[in-house]
Parts: structure tokens; C-alpha cells; sequence
């Protein structure tokens, strides 16, 4: 049975002792990261590997790439009998609300969510804050959603949102619901952690920036369909399991566009990580047929900083593979011209790059009037 390469993302761990990377490769050419110089996060008392992992120009993490943050519950205990009332409940009556069953397949497809993530996926038209707090609110009291946010020694001055995942109860509605076998890694069972003994958040991290991608892919109405870490089979029995793919529209009577998306993180052994993953990813594009394979990579770096080491090894481990960079902050700000960004490595120079169908209000065919054009041709029950 295959094992899914990209589940080694969990593995995430903070690195022990401070050192530079060197990727093997043609003796000229060397590609290794540049470091910071300086320290934003002064005055913490910061680790000692830190400068492993800085953006070069020594600004601070983006909002989801702190390699030091570990996840803390919100809620320490979420009753368990509370739960299974819930689930016996709306089992036995069928009846869950479209906004439940909403809410229960968004995470089941992407692990946990911040609350503006669960806003834009789930309450698109919804004007009251009040009535988006008070679901909330009740599906936590009901033993359905788990409150976490995360902890870290690295104080940048901003406030960690608080996020969202389902508990057992949960996923075993969804299940159910979707007939969906859902993995372990997709529960959460709220503990009371002592701070900095919690999962590391890195892998985490990866599906919500993510996740900031595809809300903003559904906001501006272009997203047909995304799958987390699809499994992508070749006819010799080989597969590749990309981060997450994202199928657009671009207008009626054109094909849909095919973007794979991947997020680089800072942590543990990173840089020899990000290499095998080039490497792989141009094994798979270059194996798929003309008409499966992506238009572009989309890669989520930490910070601008950081996209022309990557795009330096882009080229010398993926050199056939069309790439975009992102960053978490300019996620966050949504799509817009300055959304995407190329680097020119004659030039030494980082430039935008805007995809004028993937802004709000182009002309094109959306994406709800694709799915309204769908057949619903089903035959009367008539004996």
C-alpha cells in the first residue's frame, strides 16, 4: 500500500543546534539561503538556533511560519458526553443544518481554520458578526468544534487567532455524513498542555495558509474544486502527492486552469526538505501528460525575503516547472495585483506578476454560474 510523501510534513521539529546548509550539487553553484542579520524579536529570550531559520532581511514571521509555535487548546476540556448527545441526536432526526453541514465538510477537507477562514467558507453572505459568534459558540458547547490557538518564546506584538477543528463527535458526523474515511491528524481532543510542550505547529500552519488561498479562491467565485494532497497516479503504478491542488475557471468554453500548491515553512532540516520536495515535484510535472499538468506551482513562502533563495533552488531542482510565489501577509491583505510575485534571477529582482481572471470582477464565467449549468437529470421514482 502507498505511503503519502506529503504526510511527512507532520514531522516537523525544532532543529537542536545551529548550523549552515549546504545542498550538494555542481561545485559552482552553490545554493545556500542567506542569513539575517539582525534580530527582530530582541529583547525575548530567544533560542539559540534562531538565526537558522530568520527571513534574511530580519523581519519577523509571517503570521502562520513561527517554527517555534506549539499548539495550546483553547477549550482544556470539550465534555465528551456532550458530543455523542449531539451526534445521537442529529443522527436520529437527520437533522443538520445546511450551515452545520457546511462547516463539517470545510474541515473535513481542510484540517482547522481560523474563525475569518470558517467566515469566508461557510457565512459568505452572512452580515452579523453576532450570529457567526453565537454558532460558534454553540457548536464548541456542544462538543462538536475544538478551540485552539497557539504559544510561542518569539513575541512579535500580535495576537494569535483563534482556530478551529472538529472533535470526535465531529468527525464522526462528518464521516458519516460525507462516507468518508477521515485520517487521525484531522481530530482534536483538547488537553491542558504545560506551554512549549504542545504539537508543533508547523504542519498545521501549511493548511492554514493555505486555507487562505482557497478562501480567497472562493471569495472572488473562480474555485471549481481543491484537494489536500491529492494522490496523482502514473501508469507505471508511481504516484506524487502535491500540497493541494486548485482547479479555477477562467471563462465559459475554455478549460479549467490547474494550479498545484505547496508552502515552504521554516523548521527542522528545512532546506534539505524543500530540496527533495523540488525534486519531486519536477519528477511528477515532467512524468504527467501536457493536458494534467499544472499551469503554474503556486509556492507560499514565509516572507518576500525568502522567494529568491527558493526560486534560486527552484531553478537548479525544478528547472521545467512553472512557479508563482506567495507570501502569508500577502494572502492575508487577499487577492489582488500584488498577490503574486516572480523572481527574475538575471536581474536579481523580485517582480509582480498578476493574473488578471484571478481578481474580483473579471468578466469571465464564475464559478456559480459553472455549477448552475450542471445536469440535475434524475428519473421519477415511478413503478
Amino acid at each position: 500500500m502507498s505511503t503519502n510523501p506529503f504526510k511527512d510534513l507532520d514531522n516537523y521539529e525544532r532543529a537542536s543546534e545551529s548550523k549552515l546548509h549546504t545542498l550538494p550539487g555542481n561545485s559552482y553553484l552553490e545554493v545556500v539561503p542567506q542569513r539575517a542579520e539582525t534580530n527582530p524579536y530582541e529583547g525575548n529570550c530567544c533560542p539559540a538556533d534562531l538565526y537558522d531559520y530568520l527571513l534574511p532581511d530580519g523581519n519577523h514571521f509571517g503570521m502562520f511560519s513561527d517554527p517555534y509555535a506549539t499548539l495550546k487548546y483553547v477549550d482544556n476540556r470539550t465534555s465528551s458526553s456532550n458530543g455523542r448527545y449531539w451526534l445521537d441526536m442529529k443522527t436520529m432526526d437527520n437533522s443538520f443544518t445546511d450551515r452545520e453541514i457546511a462547516l463539517l465538510h470545510f474541515l473535513i477537507e481542510h484540517r482547522l481554520a481560523t474563525r475569518q477562514q470558517i467566515v469566508r467558507a461557510v457565512f459568505p453572505d452572512e452580515p452579523s458578526k453576532d450570529v457567526i459568534k453565537a454558532f460558534l459558540k454553540r457548536n464548541r458547547n456542544r462538543g462538536v468544534l475544538s478551540a485552539l490557538s497557539w504559544v510561542t518564546p518569539l513575541n512579535d506584538g500580535r495576537k494569535k487567532p483563534i482556530l478551529y477543528g472538529l472533535t470526535r463527535a465531529g468527525i464522526t458526523a462528518a464521516s458519516e455524513l460525507f462516507h468518508r474515511n477521515i485520517p487521525n491528524g484531522f481530530t482534536f481532543t483538547p488537553a491542558s498542555f504545560p506551554n512549549g510542550t504542545g504539537p508543533n505547529m508547523s504542519p498545521f500552519f501549511v493548511d492554514l495558509v493555505m486555507n487562505e488561498l482557497y478562501c480567497e479562491l472562493v471569495r472572488i467565485d473562480r474555485l471549481i474544486s481543491w484537494q489536500r494532497a491529492p494522490h496523482i497516479s502514473f501508469p507505471d503504478g508511481s504516484y506524487f502527492f502535491p500540497g493541494a491542488t486548485a482547479e479555477v475557471i477562467k471563462d465559459r468554453d475554455e478549460p479549467l486552469r490547474l494550479f498545484w500548491v505547496e508552502a515552504v515553512r521554516p523548521s527542522k532540516e528545512w532546506l534539505n526538505r524543500t530540496k527533495t520536495r523540488f525534486e519531486r515535484m519536477e519528477w511528477a510535472y515532467t512524468k504527467s501528460s501536457e493536458t494534467s499538468r499544472p499551469i503554474r506551482v503556486i509556492i507560499i513562502a514565509d516572507g518576500d525575503s525568502r522567494i529568491p533563495f527558493l526560486a534560486e533552488l527552484a531553478a537548479r531542482y525544478m528547472p521545467t516547472v512553472p512557479i508563482l510565489f506567495t507570501t502569508d501577509e500577502r494572502l492575508l491583505n487577499g487577492l489582488n495585483i500584488n498577490t503574486f510575485l516572480q523572481y527574475n534571477l538575471a536581474d536579481k529582482e523580485l517582480k509582480g506578476a498578476s493574473i488578471p481572471f484571478l481578481q474580483k470582477g473579471y468578466s469571465g464565467m464564475t464559478a456559480t454560474a459553472y455549477h448552475e449549468q450542471m445536469s440535475n437529470n434524475i428519473e421519477d421514482e415511478d413503478f
